[in-house]
């Protein structure tokens, strides 16, 4: 049997992160994160609870070679809660890195993730009854139509 008959095994999928975090990497070390998988692995480091609304910013490496400081975006609503988290998300990042890379982890309170695409649409203006026209009148012009304002409100909920 000849060399060029023999079949070949079929090649193993590898992962996307491995195929594209080479090419990538020099764009994301200008934010100082050292690997693009740092990116892809940030939800098995920080958990479900946290994967979408934190995200890893960039790592400041000190000049002095001491472990770096890693900030991170959080949204505002999650920032005290991941603040207690911190020091555990620090240990499975070295744990990522195989080394004691990060000291410190620094929150800079931020939204996270892409905003809503289309923005909610504007409520639609809903008649009051004459009924409570009548009712509004004895009613100064302001305070009128603050309370008009209000029925409006209430009756588009209902």
């Amino acid at each position: 049997m000849s060399h060029s008959a023999k079949k070949r095994a079929p090649k193993m999928a590898r992962p996307l992160a491995e195929l594209v975090g080479e090419s990538i990497d020099p764009l994301v070390r200008k934010r100082g994160l050292a690997r693009a998988e740092l990116l892809a692995w940030w939800p098995d480091i920080v958990g479900a609870a946290y994967a979408g609304r934190t995200a890893p910013d960039r790592i400041r490496w000190s000049r002095d070679g001491s472990a770096a400081t890693l900030v991170v975006r959080c949204d505002p609503a999650l920032a005290l809660q991941f603040a207690h988290e911190t020091e555990h998300v620090r240990e499975r990042l070295n744990a990522y890195f195989g080394y004691p890379a990060v000291g410190a982890v620094r929150i800079v309170q931020r939204p996270v993730g892409a905003p809503d695409k289309d923005p909610p649409a504007p409520p639609q203006e809903v008649a009051i009854s004459p009924e409570m026209e009548e009712r509004l009148k004895p009613f100064d012009e302001p305070l009128r139509a603050s309370l008009a304002a209000l029925a409006r409100g209430v009756i588009a909920r209902s």
